[in-house]
């Protein structure tokens, strides 16, 4: 199985979505605060869930794993993606509370979400020496 990121910069370069050259890779870190929940019996089983825009059309690249039982996430996944100089790349970060019967999206509950640009996240530039740049 290709992981979502593979999938994603195969489809980008197939459908020529971008027209310059990729420069680097981006890591991404996502931490929540305070979800509030849908229910009132339990606390959230959040999963965020990454997705970017291409020719109108929002589509998911990845998502992080679920953490039970906690409304201050602190996830471990990290988000790996492409940056393309003079490209705006949209991005939507959807949290979702995830039933503990399944990891589906098709009964989760909507908690929130957010939409930015690749370089409103903060894009920083690295040396060599610099495996990781946590922005």
């Amino acid at each position: 199985m290709q992981k979502m990121s593979n999938i994603y910069e195969s489809a980008a370069n197939t459908l020529g979505i971008f027209s310059s050259p990729c420069l680097t890779k981006v890591e991404l870190r996502v931490a929540c605060k305070g979800i509030s929940d849908r229910d009132a019996l339990s606390k959230p089983d959040p999963c965020v869930i990454l997705k970017m825009q291409s020719h109108g059309q929002w589509f998911e690249v990845d998502r992080t794993e679920v953490i039970r039982t906690c409304i201050n996430p602190i996830f471990s996944k990290l988000f790996t993606v492409d940056f393309y100089f003079e490209e705006v790349q949209r991005l939507r970060f959807e949290v979702h509370d995830i039933s503990s019967n399944h990891n589906g999206l098709k009964d989760a509950d909507f908690l929130g979400g957010m939409e930015c640009t690749l370089g409103q996240v903060g894009v920083c530039f690295f040396t060599p020496q610099l495996q990781r740049c946590k922005v």
